[in-house]
């Protein structure tokens, strides 16, 4: 499961909110960064992510939000400051202005030490700059922050950035890719035509690789559609679907309330009976009718349908029972794939010509392809997010 499939679903685990303050900018210690958040595990531990500990502090922090006016966004961050935290450090280092803050948000279930612990999945982080302190009491410390555009006194640009085309280096630090290589400068998959022995090998690996993720994401979908279905399905308190019709197939439910008294549910075209799956909903419409000396009224409901049946119960179980294995055979596909893949990159020597035909387009697509499935950062290259 990866968090952009996370995020599609109906439910999904507590988002963490975690915060690096990092004071290089201000001390000129690389070692000065501080691990924060406001959150503890349920049993009462620490917060790992990415090897570091965040120490549990209460702290707010809001003015994320992105528009479309061209205003850039002005965060604040407040932190407890009862046990005279940062006093001291604010004191000796100009309010720490000029510090990056880093804010990182991941699922609870992606966090260190955690059965499905990934630290690769993390949504796009904001980085901002301490710009001034707002307020200081013995209760707390409120910054402003800023984007690295919007500092005082920067002037911009910092470098040239080009509409649609990467300036970094294929395969640098910067670029950050140690992936297969497989893609040719027009983003094409490179042929295995007259290639050694090594790059067909990785060719192929890569192929198959692809396949097996598109049938590991179709397996883990279907696998939480199936559970969604089956905890609904299975309960008794939980409403399933509601319908209201007068055209055939009828389905509403209509009570007489004069001289003719009657009341009649359908669903898919077939009456059934109300009670704990077909349960009479809310009030649609009421007709009147006048025939003479007598009046009839007529009230239409809409018609529940609610979960707890035992034979649709049993059939959900057992189709996420057939889920659960389909997504068992694609997870050991896809690590194996991705095993294979790993061990024929290796073995492909370093002189081997495929170094060489796998060149990067330097397009959006082209890093598209290079990182598939991670969301990529404003200006569309991972390098983007460097501040220099």
């Amino acid at each position: 499961m990866t968090l952009e499939a996370d995020v599609q679903q109906g439910w999904h685990s507590g988002i963490v909110e975690m915060f690096d303050i990092d004071l290089y900018p201000v001390t000129g210690n690389v070692s000065d960064v501080f691990y924060f958040t406001n959150m503890l595990k349920p049993d009462e531990t620490k917060i790992q992510w990415k090897g570091n500990t965040y120490e549990p502090l209460p702290l707010i922090s809001s003015g994320y939000e992105k528009n479309t006016t061209g205003q850039i966004a002005q965060p604040t961050l407040t932190v407890s400051n009862l046990l005279g935290t940062f006093t001291e450090v604010v004191n000796s280092y100009d309010d720490l202005v000029g510090a990056k803050v880093t804010r990182r948000r991941t699922f609870a279930k992606y966090l260190d030490g955690e059965p499905e612990a990934d630290t690769l999945q993390e949504f796009p982080i904001d980085i901002f700059y301490i710009e001034r302190k707002t307020d200081e009491d013995i209760l707390s410390v409120t910054w402003q922050l800023s984007s690295a555009m919007d500092l005082e006194g920067l002037q911009i640009p910092r470098r040239v950035i080009t509409q649609n085309h990467c300036l970094w280096k294929y395969r640098s630090s910067e670029c950050g890719y140690t992936g297969a290589p497989v893609f040719n400068v027009n983003d094409e998959l490179i042929s295995t035509t007259g290639l050694s022995a090594e790059a067909i090998t990785v060719i192929n690996a890569w192929k198959l690789n692809d396949q097996r993720k598109v049938e590991y994401n179709n397996a883990a979908s279907a696998r939480n559609k199936a559970l969604e279905t089956k905890l609904k399905g299975c309960d008794p308190n939980a409403m399933l679907e509601k319908r209201y019709s007068r055209t055939a197939p009828f389905n509403y439910v209509s009570n007489g309330a004069s001289l003719y008294r009657f009341a009649r549910a359908y669903w898919d075209g077939l009456a059934v009976t109300l009670g704990q799956n077909y349960r009479q909903g809310i009030l649609r419409e009421t007709i009147v009718t006048n025939t003479g000396r007598y009046t009839s009224q007529v009230n239409y409901y809409e018609i529940e349908v609610w979960g707890g049946d035992p034979t649709s119960c049993a059939i959900y179980t057992a189709q996420l029972a057939t889920a659960d294995a389909t997504l068992a055979t694609a997870t050991t596909n896809y690590n194996n794939s991705q095993a294979a893949l790993t061990a024929a990159i290796a073995a492909l020597p370093a002189n081997d010509p495929l170094w060489n035909i796998d060149v990067c387009g330097k397009r959006v697509k082209s890093c598209q392809l290079h990182f598939p499935g991670q969301s990529l950062p404003y200006g569309g290259f991972p390098g983007a997010n460097l501040s220099r």
